[in-house]
């Protein structure tokens, strides 16, 4: 019995770390796309978009854990199945549920495993990605410039464009900028070059050789000053933009789960005394994301009760059947996990129903899957469903 469970397990690896690279690869693919783009046009040094990926990671991999463990449990288990050593086993007299033990026992390790990584890593992980993006922001500008497109200035409202930038002197050509910001009174600003120089809690933006076109009287709009200069300086306030970085770390997503409970307890202290709905909103924030810090990690074990039955079953149908019916669990269950988010952030179902009926849905299709394929009994027996999925055939190539 201790072979067979060594040789389960150590088939198990191969395929798990394979999808794991896998699935964290595709949902990195688009920050890797995005971020490469942005810092090959503005000749940006590469480490910065790998440490970016780096603290990435984290938030990816909470997430393809679980998924990892039930395609790793599908393929090593419908090879088992198709190579009949499952039946081998049976001669043997190593029956189905002997080995569900070890597997188990696996999958409660790695959930154990997931659930540190996220409340010790995760936080971490978007808190230094947070940081070091604003970093890079503000030590080069050029990423966050997209020439031809009209864009935030800063948090006064006003709006600017510039048609290019020279590549040799690093100054913005033709800029325009839209300014109600003094007096409520309309301001266009023209300025054939500018300069943008960022601070520690603020930026200067130097024009040079100008116009200004302000209007005079609301009542007259078509009357305007024009007047030119040779030099104009525009300080920007970045004192929120700091203040946004500093909430990072009061997001309930970056909190651990010590710093999260204490965070609840004083949002209930609060709403208590004053009944707020931005108050209970971030309440019903922080309970979901309480219950999730259990929940996703715990999926690992939920989704081991269906791969292993299921892997079973689609025996003679290859790894490619495996692996899309894999997919088709995940997305169900992800979706359901999408929509008790939502619900528990709206209020309308308790945050720990919302986030736990996922993988309370998910034991209880595979534990009744468990049960019918140790007692070989047919997982459907209806005509149109064996029609639909042949390559179970109604059956199951389980040992008791």
């Amino acid at each position: 019995m201790k072979i067979v469970t060594k040789y389960v397990l150590k088939e198990f690896i191969a395929p798990f770390f394979l999808s794991l690279f896998c699935f964290t690869f595709i949902l990195l693919l688009n920050d890797i796309f995005k971020w490469t783009k942005m810092f090959v046009q503005k000749g940006i040094s590469v480490w910065y978009l790998v440490e970016l990926l780096i603290y990435a990671l984290p938030s990816m991999l909470v997430v393809t854990i679980p998924m990892a463990t039930l395609v790793g449990l599908l393929l090593v288990f419908g090879r088992l199945s198709a190579d009949n050593e499952i039946t081998a086993m049976k001669a043997s007299g190593v029956g189905v549920h002997q080995l569900l033990l070890p597997i188990l026992l696996t999958t409660i390790g790695l959930s154990v495993f997931n659930f540190l990584f996220m409340d010790y890593a995760l936080p971490k992980g978007n808190i230094a990605y947070s940081q070091l993006l604003r970093d890079i922001r503000m030590r080069h500008p050029a990423l966050i410039l997209t020439p031809g497109v009209a864009d935030d200035l800063d948090q006064e409202g006003r709006k600017w464009i510039f048609e290019s930038k020279d590549e040799k002197t690093g100054r913005l050509l033709n800029v325009k900028i839209w300014d109600e910001y003094q007096d409520g009174k309309p301001r266009l600003i023209e300025a054939k070059e500018a300069e943008l120089e960022f601070f520690s809690a603020s930026a200067q933006l130097k024009l040079y050789n100008g116009f200004t076109y302000e209007e005079t009287s609301s009542k007259y709009p078509q009357r305007y000053m024009v007047s030119d200069f040779k030099e104009m300086l525009i300080t920007l306030d970045l004192s929120e933009t700091l203040q946004h970085n500093e909430y990072n770390t009061q997001n309930p997503l970056n909190m651990s789960l010590a710093d999260l409970s204490k965070y609840m307890a004083e949002i209930k202290k609060q709403y208590r005394a004053n009944e707020e709905y931005y108050l209970k909103y971030r309440l019903l924030q922080a309970e979901v994301e309480y219950h999730k810090k259990f929940a996703i990690p715990f999926a690992c074990f939920a989704l081991s009760l269906v791969g292993v039955p299921l892997g079973i079953i689609v025996r003679r149908s290859g790894k490619m059947v495996g692996a899309g019916i894999g997919l088709s669990v995940i997305i169900i269950y992800y979706v359901l996990l999408q929509i008790g988010q939502t619900t528990g952030f709206r209020g309308v179902l308790p945050a720990s129903l919302a986030i736990w009926t996922p993988n309370v849905l998910t034991g209880i299709a595979g534990v009744i899957l468990i049960i019918r394929t140790v007692r070989e009994m047919p997982v459907y027996q209806h005509r149109w469903l064996i029609k639909l999925f042949p390559m179970t055939g109604g059956e199951t190539d389980s040992v008791s």
